[in-house]
């Protein structure tokens, strides 16, 4: 069987609940397989209630070291088509206090939030061999915005919420900063989602905190348009004018080679 490049997204719950969680009927995940089926295959490495100090503890189990990664399908791992990291939305929860000691203690400091984005990115670039955007795509998601009243009354809280949606951004602001600096692009979802305008952003999300299909869809038509105007290569698999149904055409992005061809029909 052919062994297509896969497209790994590391992240929390926001990228766990990506194939569609209750409330929420589609998720950006979802929307990313659908279109890449003809070129790669998505992997959801999204783990609830992590935060970035979680995800440089499990990053290596995610990752394999570069002496096993090949860039064919003759290896056994194949260097990621291109990969997401999606993390900010528990390390921005309030820091612990005597009414907020279970979700604060997902809480890390903006410092060293900054710290560790950076290491997750340097560390997934050790472990495959790369060193840039152009030998490996690696997209940063900015955590979304919070409706503190919907998600306070999600936990069954009364007298707090344990997120800030100003803080929040100010968390997206780092990420935007670390990507700057590591030459990686950026999705601002606290932008994406008008995280200025209540009225508006609660509707992209289904509990105050977790995205709802309108988010979903957003965070999804995010990623294409940054790959499609800046890595056009790594856009899904489209048949040109010369194909047909019998795959004999080529498809924007891949090598119509023999092989390839006769798996993918």
């Amino acid at each position: 069987m052919y062994i297509r490049k896969p497209i790994v997204l590391f992240g929390d719950s926001i990228t766990q609940y990506a194939y569609g969680e209750e409330p929420s009927k589609i998720g950006w995940a979802a929307l990313l397989s659908g279109s890449y089926q003809r070129r790669a295959d998505v992997l959801n490495r999204g783990f609830s209630g992590y935060n970035t100090r979680h995800a440089l503890d499990l990053l290596p189990k995610l990752f394999p070291k570069n002496s096993n990664i090949d860039v064919d399908s003759s290896s056994t791992y194949l260097l990621p088509l291109f990969c997401t990291v999606f993390f900010g939305a528990n390390d921005a929860a309030l820091p612990p206090t005597p009414t907020n000691s279970d979700s604060g203690r997902q809480h890390v400091p903006k410092e060293e939030y900054a710290k560790n984005l950076e290491k997750i990115v340097l560390s997934i670039r050790e472990r495959t061999g790369t060193k840039t955007s152009d030998d490996l795509l690696i997209i940063i998601i900015t955590p979304p915005p919070v409706d503190e009243e919907t998600w306070k009354t999600k936990l069954g809280l009364y007298d707090h919420c344990d997120r800030s949606n100003l803080i929040t951004r100010d968390y997206g602001e780092v990420a935007k900063t670390v990507g700057s600096s590591l030459d990686c692009p950026v999705l601002d979802t606290w932008e994406l989602l008008c995280g200025n305008d209540l009225d508006i952003y609660k509707s992209h999300l289904s509990d105050g905190l977790h995205l709802s299909d309108s988010g979903n869809q957003l965070v999804y038509e995010g990623l294409m348009q940054i790959i499609k105007e800046k890595f056009p290569n790594l856009a899904p698999a489209e048949a040109t004018d010369d194909d047909d149904d019998s795959c004999t055409g080529g498809i924007k992005g891949i090598q119509a080679e023999e092989a390839l061809w006769t798996d993918l029909c």
